[in-house]
């Protein structure tokens, strides 16, 4: 299982991650902590509690690579910098990462949600992004919106 955290305002963090993933397994759990932390947590044999505890900077050339930084305010503030800056220019190849990544990668927790809401399983075709056979799932894909923020048919 694995559960994303988006927790630095106005709430406490979750296994010391703010802006993370928390990977459960069944031997343990990985907490990604931010762009460049990680801890991992082994359970004693049949114990719902934490043994072992493993933790560092990810190295350089990790899959998971530690973001930049400056004394202005961080990764966040220079991701956020970036994502504008590409906007105003109107060239999203300018984008340290494609927007699609983020798509995908928040819609796997969303289709969860609805699955665990409706308490069915339920299958999905990637390609149309809509439920197969089930327009009670296909109807919580989206919500009415409210004027003057309406989502257009066609962008």
């Amino acid at each position: 299982m694995i559960q994303f955290e988006v927790r630095h305002w106005h709430t406490n963090s979750e296994g010391g991650a703010t802006v993370g993933n928390i990977f459960y397994g069944d031997k343990g759990y990985l907490v990604v902590k931010n762009y460049n932390e990680y801890e991992s947590f082994v359970y004693a044999s049949g114990a719902n509690t934490p043994q072992d505890t493993s933790s560092g900077i990810i190295p350089s050339g990790a899959k998971i690579q530690p973001g930049p930084k400056n004394k202005s305010g961080g990764e966040m503030e220079l991701h956020f910098k970036n994502w504008f800056d590409a906007i105003r220019a109107r060239d999203m190849t300018i984008l340290n990462g494609p927007v699609e990544t983020g798509h995908l990668a928040s819609a796997l927790a969303h289709l969860a949600a609805i699955s665990y809401r409706l308490g069915q399983q339920l299958e999905f075709d990637p390609v149309a992004e809509r439920f197969i056979g089930n327009e009670d799932a296909n109807f919580m894909l989206t919500r009415q919106y409210r004027a003057p923020y309406l989502m257009p048919n066609k962008i």
